[in-house]
C-alpha cells in the first residue's frame, strides 16, 4: 500500500510553471539526506512515541547524525538555506531554547529565596535532570525542524513529505485497529499495554488520536491538492475517471484516510475525535471563503470548479467518514463518553482480602481539569521564567488542593503546563512561533495560488488548529513524536513559499 502512496510524484513534473521550473526540479540537496530524513519521522512514533529517556537518547542520536551529515557534506550553505526561508521561527526558537538554557544556570541562593517556596535551589529550575532532559528534547525537535526546512525544498519533496507522514499514520491506525481486535494483552518494549483502546506504538490513547489527527490533515491535504476541477460530461468519461482514480495513487490514498478514520475512532478519545472534525470544519469553511475572496478577481474557470470540487470533497469527507464509516466501528461509544463526560482513571482500591488492587473508575472532564486550574497559582509564583521545562510534576503537589487525589506529572493542559514550566516569557514565545506561522499561511492563501499550494496549505493549518483545540485537554505537545509532526505542519508555509510566484 505504502509503494502506491509513493507513486506518481516523478510523473506531477508536468504541473510545474515553467517560471519557476529552478525551484520546482532542482534538488539542492543530495537525495540520501532526504530519504534519512523521511525515515526518521516513520520512525519517531515507533519506540513508544519516543517518549521514554531511552528512546529520546536514541532519537537524537539519530537525529544528530542527519544534522553532522547535511552540515559539513557540501553542498550548498545548509546554515544560510534555512536562515532564509525561515529566519523568524528559528529566531524564536533559540530564544524559547535559551530560556530553558537560563533556568538551569546557577544563581544566588538570595536572590532565588524572593521565589517561594524553593528558596534552597541555585537554580531557576526546581529540578535541573528535569530540565535538562526538558532541554535535550526541544534541541532535537529544533534539530529535526530544521532539516525539513534546509532539506524540503521543490515541490516535489513537499509532496513526498506529506506522502511518508500519511504511510506513517496509516502504519500507526493498522497497528493499532489489529491489537485492539485481538482483545488480548500485549507488551511493547517491554511495557504492558491493554486492547480496550486503539493506541498503536503510543502509550496513550488519547497521544495516539493526537497524532492521526495530524497525519489525517495531510493526508486531506494531499487529496485537496489533487483535486482538478475538471467537469465530466457523459458516461464515458465519468467511467474514465473513475479508471484514473482506481489506478493511480488516488484510490489507495482515499483508503488510507478512511483507516486512520477507523484508528481515530478506535481510540475513543473524546478530545482527538472531537479536535479533529471541528479543525476540519474550521479550515474547511476558512479556506473555502477565502478561496472564494481571491477567485473574485480571477477568470479563471478551472480556480471555480476546483473550489466546488474541494467542498464536495470535504462534505464527503464528514458524510462518509463519520456517519458511515463511524457506525459501523463504533462513534457512538465516543459520543457517550462525551455526554457521560466520563475519563477512565486508575484508582487504589482495598479488597476485603486487603490486597491492593488497581480498579478503573470513570473521572468526570471537570475533574480532568482539576489540575489545571490550581496550577495557574505557579504562574502568579513563578510568573516571567517558571519552575523549568519538565518540572511540572515536582511543582504541582506544592499546590495541590487537599479536595484532588491522585498523581499528576501532566496538568491536561498544555498552555497551562507551558506557562507553569517556562512561564508567560516562553508562552510567549511559542505563541509567537504559532502566530507568525498561521499569518504567512494565510498571506499565501490570501493571493492566487495553484491548488497544490492550496491543499497544503490546508494540511498545515487543519492539523495545527486540531493539535491546539486537542492541546486544551491533554499534552500532546510533551510528546516527542506529536511535537515533532506539530512542527513539520507549522513549517509548511516556509517550505510553500518557494513554490509561489514572488
Amino acid at each position: 500500500m505504502s509503494h502506491h502512496l509513493l507513486t506518481d510524484i516523478e510523473s506531477s513534473g508536468h504541473r510545474y510553471d515553467s517560471r519557476t521550473s529552478r525551484l520546482r526540479h532542482a534538488d539542492s540537496r543530495p537525495r540520501g539526506q532526504l530519504w534519512a530524513l523521511l525515515a526518521l519521522i516513520v520512525y519517531t512514533p515507533l519506540p513508544l512515541a519516543s517518549n521514554r529517556p531511552w528512546a529520546l537518547a536514541l532519537l537524537g542520536l539519530l537525529t544528530g547524525l542527519i544534522l553532522l551529515w547535511v552540515v559539513w557534506l557540501p553542498a550548498g550553505n545548509a546554515l544560510e538555506i534555512a536562515w532564509k526561508r525561515a529566519k523568524s521561527p528559528i529566531i524564536l526558537s533559540g530564544l524559547w531554547i535559551g530560556l530553558l538554557g537560563v533556568q538551569l544556570i546557577g544563581w544566588p541562593a538570595a536572590l532565588l529565596s524572593m521565589r517561594a517556596p524553593f528558596a534552597e535551589i541555585a537554580t531557576l529550575s526546581i529540578d535541573p535532570y528535569s530540565t535538562g532532559l526538558y532541554l535535550a528534547k526541544a534541541l532535537i525537535l529544533f534539530a529535526a525542524f530544521w532539516l525539513v526546512v534546509t532539506l524540503i525544498d521543490t515541490q516535489r519533496r513537499i509532496e513526498l513529505l506529506a506522502r511518508v507522514v500519511v504511510i506513517s499514520g496509516l502504519l500507526q491506525a493498522l497497528t493499532g485497529v489489529v491489537l485492539m481486535a485481538s482483545g488480548t494483552t500485549f507488551q511493547i518494549f517491554f511495557v504492558d499495554m491493554e486492547s480496550a483502546r486503539a493506541h498503536g506504538t503510543f502509550v496513550s490513547p488519547n497521544q495516539y488520536a493526537g497524532y492521526l489527527e495530524m497525519t489525517l490533515a495531510m493526508g486531506i491535504g494531499l487529496m485537496i491538492a489533487k483535486l482538478d476541477g475538471h467537469t465530466v460530461m457523459n458516461w464515458r468519461q465519468r467511467l474514465h475517471g473513475w479508471l484514473a482514480v482506481l489506478l493511480t495513487g488516488k484510490a489507495m490514498l482515499r483508503l488510507s484516510l478512511i483507516i486512520m478514520v477507523v484508528g481515530l475512532v478506535a481510540s475513543r478519545s473524546r478530545g482527538g475525535n472531537s479536535a479533529f472534525f471541528a479543525s476540519l470544519l474550521i479550515i474547511g469553511v476558512v479556506t473555502v471563503i477565502l478561496s472564494k475572496w481571491v477567485s473574485r478577481n480571477l477568470t479563471d474557470k478551472h480556480a471555480t470548479k476546483r473550489l466546488h470540487s474541494t467542498v464536495v470533497f470535504i462534505t464527503s469527507l464528514i458524510v462518509l467518514d463519520v456517519i458511515i464509516i463511524g457506525g459501523v466501528v463504533g462513534v457512538e461509544k465516543v459520543v457517550q463518553r462525551i455526554e457521560s463526560t466520563n475519563l477512565e482513571k486508575q484508582a487504589a482500591v482495598i479488597q476485603p482480602s486487603g490486597v491492593r488492587a488497581v480498579q478503573q473508575q470513570e473521572q468526570s472532564v471537570e475533574e480532568r481539569g482539576e489540575a489545571a486550574i490550581p496550577s495557574l497559582q505557579i504562574v502568579r509564583n513563578y510568573p516571567w521564567l517558571g519552575t523549568g521545562g519538565g518540572t511540572y510534576h515536582l511543582a504541582f503537589p506544592h499546590y495541590r488542593p487537599a479536595d484532588v487525589r491522585g498523581y499528576f506529572d501532566h496538568p491536561h493542559n498544555d498552555f497551562v503546563e507551558f506557562a507553569s514550566e517556562t512561564g508567560l516569557t516562553g508562552l510567549l514565545l511559542l505563541a509567537m512561533l504559532l502566530i507568525h506561522s498561521l499569518w504567512q499561511s494565510f498571506k499565501l492563501l490570501l493571493n492566487p495560488c495553484d491548488q497544490f499550494t492550496r491543499g497544503m496549505l490546508f494540511a498545515g493549518l487543519m492539523g495545527v488548529t486540531s493539535l491546539l483545540i486537542h492541546g486544551m485537554v491533554d499534552f500532546n505537545f510533551q510528546n516527542p513524536a506529536n511535537a515533532m509532526l506539530f512542527l513539520i505542519l507549522l513549517s509548511m508555509p516556509y517550505l510553500l513559499k518557494l513554490l509561489v510566484k514572488k
